[in-house]
């Protein structure tokens, strides 16, 4: 585990009855409501950093199979006493790892607020790896930082947490040069109002793989 993975995943494991707290109370409808739109019943869902999971929760309501992941056993912890109904749908896995699953796996993958803590050749890994465990035209829903105040030099925050904060534009150009096209974009303020937090959800498709069948 690289220093940047380790001090992020630190803050999670230490804090994550706080954060998980905090997922809950926000209200995450503006932005998930447009990827919902997108999922019918019986579509199968991975969720990369499901946090308390608050996100994976509502799909499974909307009768989605979901498969719902995060690096932090502390937050995992918090998913299952939170969301009993998420009892064997969940699963650790640090990003940019393999993800455990063959490829063509998933018909949708949702990643909120989770890419960012990579650093820019970890995010083409993760995206890569997404792209893998897609079927053909399959779904990429991701919510990532455009702007992030208090950062230092390296990329940190005063908890330790890492990010990496990109223009919509080169988010978007990082996905598609993995293989995906932009279905919507929404850049928005932050649903918690700190200030100097700004963020771009983004729904993509998958383009069809060169050895797709007709």
């Amino acid at each position: 585990m690289g220093p940047r993975r380790d001090s992020t995943l630190s803050f999670y494991e230490t804090n994550a009855a706080e954060v998980a707290a905090g997922y809950e109370a926000v209200d995450f409808s503006p932005v998930l409501q447009p990827v919902l739109e997108h999922l019918s019943p019986g579509t199968r869902v991975l969720e990369i950093g499901c946090g308390s999971g608050r996100d994976a929760a509502v799909l499974l309501e909307r009768g989605c199979d979901v498969t719902a992941t995060d690096a932090s056993n502390a937050m995992l912890t918090e998913a299952a006493a939170r969301h009993p109904e998420l009892d064997q749908r969940l699963l650790r896995h640090m990003l940019p790892d393999p993800l455990p699953f063959p490829s063509y796996s998933f018909d949708a993958v949702m990643a909120m607020a989770v890419i960012m803590h990579l650093s820019h050749d970890e995010i083409q890994e993760a995206f890569g790896e997404i792209a893998r465990v897609l079927k053909p035209h399959g779904l990429l829903a991701y919510s990532v930082n455009t702007e992030r105040a208090g950062l230092d030099q390296r990329g940190y925050d005063d908890r330790g947490r890492y990010f990496t904060c990109l223009p919509a534009a080169e988010w978007e150009q990082l996905h598609t040069e993995a293989g995906f096209e932009t279905l919507d974009l929404r850049e928005q303020g932050d649903l918690s109002g700190r200030t100097g937090v700004h963020w771009v959800t983004f729904i993509a498709r998958a383009r069809g793989r060169l050895d797709e069948k007709h």
